[in-house]
C-alpha cells in the first residue's frame, strides 16, 4: 500500500496450503479479509461473526469439499474504520454497482451465490461469465432477489436452464436471454401470472413457439424471438402484447390469436409462401407489418382488409408476380389508413388499374426492382396524398400521358435504371405539380426529351438525366425551372450546351457535365451565378477553353476536382491540344478540325494504359 494510506492490504484465509477449519469446509469458500481479522480467525476468534467482515471466494478444487475453483462468488464489502478500528476493505470483485440499484456480477455459478450481498434491494442485474456455467432453476431459492426487475444474461453463456427456470423470480419485468445458446425455453420456466413485460430470446436455437409457451406471460408487452430456428409459431390471445419480433427464422406458417394491443409484427426473412384473409384477422390494432425476405408468391383476396389501422406494410424481397387489386379489400367506399407500402424486389410484371384505390392515405410507394414495362394513369388512381414514388430498376419502356398528373402531392419520383428512350409531353399532365422537388431519370436510354416534358414542374430542385444518350438540350426544358439547384447531365453524348440553356440555369448550385463530348462552354463567365460545385472531366475540352474554364472556376471558388477519376492524376487527358492557341466556340469548326476524333484516340490509349497497369498489379 502507498504511504499514508488508511487501507490495509487484504489477504486470503485460509492461506494456500493451509487447511481450513471445519466451518470453512462446510461452506466451500475461502475468505479475503483484513490482516488483523485473519489473526483473530487463526487464534480461534468467533468464526461466523468475524467472517461477516470478509469477502468470500469458492475454495479451489485442490482443497477438500471445494466447489468451482478459484472463481469469485461474493460481493464487495467496505468495513468502516470506526468498527473495531478495522479499515475499509476492498478485496472482492464478484459484483460491482453500475447504476442506481443496478449491479454487474462476474463468474456466477448460481443465483444462490448472491446471497448475503444486499441483493434484496437490487432492481437490475447483469451477469458476465467467461469460464463459469450458470445454473438457473435447479431448486434455487431467490428470496434475496425479490425486488429484482431486470435480469440480463446475454454475457452469461453457457446457461444450464433447469425445469424451474425463472419461476423463482415472479416480480421480474425485463429478461434478456439474447445469444445464450438456448434451444428449449418452455412456458413452465416462468412463474404463474408472471409480471414479465419485456422478453428478448433473440439469437438462440429455439425451434417451436406454441401457445403453452405464452401461458404464464399474459402481461408481456414486448417479445423478441428473431434469429432463431423457429419453423412454427402459434400465438394465443395476448391482451397486452405491443411488439413481436419473429424475423430471421424458418417460419413456414404462423397463426395469431386476438392481440388487440399488438402494433408491430416483424416477420421478415422467413419462409412464408402465402397469406390469406385469416392470417391477421385478430390483429386489428396493427400499425406496422414487416414481411420482407420471405417466399410469398401470392396474397389472397382481402388479406389486409382487417388491418384498417395499418400504417406501414413491407412486402419487399419476395416472389410476388402480381398484386391483385382486391388484396387490400374490395368493399365499396372502404379506405385503409396505410401510409407506406414497399413492394420492391419482387417479380411484378404489371400493375392493374385501380390497384391502390383503397389506399387513399398512402404517402410512400416503392415498386422498385421489379419487371414492370409500362405505366398508365389508371395505375395510380386514388393516390392523391402520395409524396414519394420509387420505380427505379424496372424494365419501363413507356409512360403514357397523364400517368402522374393526379399525384398532386408528389415530391419525389425515381425512374432511374429503366429502359426509357423518350419522354412524352404530357406524362405529368397539363396542371402544375407544385410539390414536386426531385426527379431521377438517371441510367435510362433517353435519346431525346420533349421540349415541354417538364413544363408542369416549375418547382423542381433536383433533376438527374445522367447516364443516358442525350445529344442536345432544348432551353424550353429548363426555362420553367426557376428553383432548380442540382442538375446532373454526366455520361451523355452532349457536344454543346447552348448559351440560352446556360443562362436559364441561374439558380443552379451543382451541375455535372462530366463524360460528355463537350469541347467548350459558351460565355461561361456570365452563367451560373450561384454555382458551388461542378464536374467537368471526361470531355474533349480544347486546352485553351479548359484553361479559361479552370481559371473561372478557381476565381469563383467552385469545387471541380474529383478524386479517383484519373483525370487529375495524369492518368487520363484533361484537354486536347489543337492547332490554334485560342478557344474555338463554334461546333461546326470543332467538327471540321476533328477534335472529337483526336480525343477518342487518346481515350483509347488511356484505357489500354489502365488495363496494362491493372494486369501488372495482378
Amino acid at each position: 500500500m502507498e504511504a499514508g494510506s488508511r487501507h490495509l492490504s487484504a489477504v486470503e484465509w485460509p492461506a494456500p496450503g493451509e487447511d481450513p477449519p471445519d466451518d470453512a469446509l462446510k461452506t466451500g469458500y475461502l475468505y479475503v479479509c483484513p490482516p488483523n481479522l485473519v489473526t483473530c480467525l487463526q487464534t480461534g476468534f468467533a468464526f461466523s461473526f468475524a467472517l461477516a467482515f470478509c469477502a468470500r471466494r469458492r475454495l479451489p478444487q485442490s482443497r477438500p469439499n471445494s466447489g468451482a475453483g478459484m472463481l469469485p462468488t461474493a460481493g464487495f464489502w467496505l468495513l468502516p474504520s470506526i468498527l473495531w478500528g478495522i479499515p475499509y476493505l476492498a478485496a472482492a470483485d464478484l459484483c460491482q454497482p453500475v447504476g442506481w440499484r443496478s449491479f454487474e456480477c462476474n463468474e456466477v455459478a448460481s443465483l444462490q451465490d448472491l446471497v448475503g450481498l444486499g441483493a434484496e434491494n437490487w432492481h437490475k442485474l447483469s451477469i458476465r461469465n467467461e469460464q463459469t456455467e450458470l445454473e438457473v432453476g435447479s431448486g434455487d431459492n431467490a428470496d434475496h432477489l425479490g425486488n429484482l426487475m431486470d435480469l440480463d444474461l446475454t454475457a452469461a453463456i453457457p446457461i444450464n436452464l433447469h425445469s424451474g427456470g425463472f419461476s423463482i423470480l415472479p416480480n421480474m419485468r425485463y429478461l434478456n436471454l439474447s445469444s445464450c445458446g438456448l434451444s428449449n425455453i418452455q412456458g413452465n420456466h416462468f412463474a404463474a401470472e408472471s409480471a414479465l413485460q419485456r422478453l428478448d430470446c433473440s439469437h438462440n436455437q429455439m425451434e417451436i413457439l406454441d401457445r403453452d409457451f405464452f401461458g404464464n406471460l399474459r402481461k408481456l408487452i414486448y417479445a423478441n424471438f428473431s434469429y432463431n430456428a423457429l419453423a412454427q409459431c402459434d400465438l394465443p390471445h395476448m391482451p397486452l402484447l405491443n411488439r413481436l419480433e419473429l424475423g430471421h427464422n424458418r417460419l413456414i406458417n404462423a397463426t395469431f390469436g386476438v392481440c388487440p394491443q399488438l402494433q408491430e409484427l416483424i416477420l421478415n426473412d422467413n419462409q412464408l409462401e402465402q397469406l390469406d384473409v385469416n392470417a391477421f384477422r385478430g390483429l386489428r390494432g396493427l400499425l406496422e407489418l414487416e414481411l420482407s425476405g420471405n417466399k410469398l408468391t401470392s396474397i389472397g383476396q382481402d388479406t389486409f382488409q382487417p388491418l384498417n389501422q395499418l400504417r406501414i406494410l413491407n412486402l419487399s424481397r419476395n416472389s410476388i408476380g402480381a398484386l391483385r387489386p382486391n388484396v387490400f379489400g374490395a368493399v365499396q367506399n372502404f379506405v385503409l389508413n396505410l401510409q407506406q407500402l414497399n413492394l420492391s424486389g419482387n417479380r411484378i410484371r404489371l400493375l392493374f388499374d385501380n390497384q391502390f384505390r383503397v389506399l387513399a392515405r398512402l404517402q410512400v410507394l416503392d415498386v422498385s426492382r421489379n419487371s414492370i414495362s409500362s405505366l398508365s394513369p389508371g395505375h395510380f388512381v386514388g393516390l392523391g396524398l402520395l409524396r414519394k414514388l420509387y420505380l427505379q430498376n424496372n424494365d419501363i419502356l413507356e409512360i403514357k400521358s397523364d400517368t402522374f398528373s393526379a399525384l398532386v402531392n408528389l415530391d419525389t419520383l425515381d425512374l432511374s435504371y429503366n429502359s426509357l428512350e423518350f419522354l412524352e409531353e404530357q406524362i405529368f399532365g397539363s396542371n402544375t405539380l407544385s410539390r414536386m422537388r426531385k426527379l431521377n431519370l438517371n441510367a435510362n436510354h433517353l435519346k431525346r426529351l420533349h421540349p415541354l416534358a417538364f413544363s408542369s414542374l416549375p418547382f423542381l430542385e433536383y433533376l438527374s438525366l445522367g447516364h443516358n444518350e442525350l445529344k442536345s438540350l432544348d432551353v424550353r426544358m429548363f426555362a420553367p425551372m426557376r428553383h432548380l439547384q442540382k442538375l446532373h447531365l454526366g455520361h451523355n453524348l452532349l457536344e454543346e450546351i447552348g448559351i440560352d440553356v446556360l443562362e436559364s440555369l441561374s439558380s443552379v448550385t451543382e451541375v455535372l457535365v462530366d463524360n460528355n463530348r463537350l469541347t467548350f462552354l459558351a460565355k461561361v463567365n456570365v452563367s451560373f451565378p450561384n454555382l458551388k460545385r461542378v464536374a467537368i472531366e471526361g470531355n474533349p475540352w480544347q486546352c485553351p477553353c479548359f484553361v479559361k474554364l479552370q481559371l473561372w472556376l478557381a476565381t469563383r471558388n467552385v469545387v471541380y476536382l474529383r478524386e479517383n477519376t484519373g483525370y487529375y492524376k495524369g492518368e487520363r487527358p484533361l484537354c486536347i491540344v489543337t492547332t490554334v492557341d485560342y478557344c474555338i466556340q463554334n461546333l461546326q469548326t470543332v467538327r471540321r478540325l476533328n477534335i472529337l476524333g483526336d480525343f477518342q484516340g487518346e481515350q483509347v490509349q488511356a484505357d489500354v494504359f489502365e488495363e496494362d497497369a491493372s494486369a501488372a498489379q495482378d
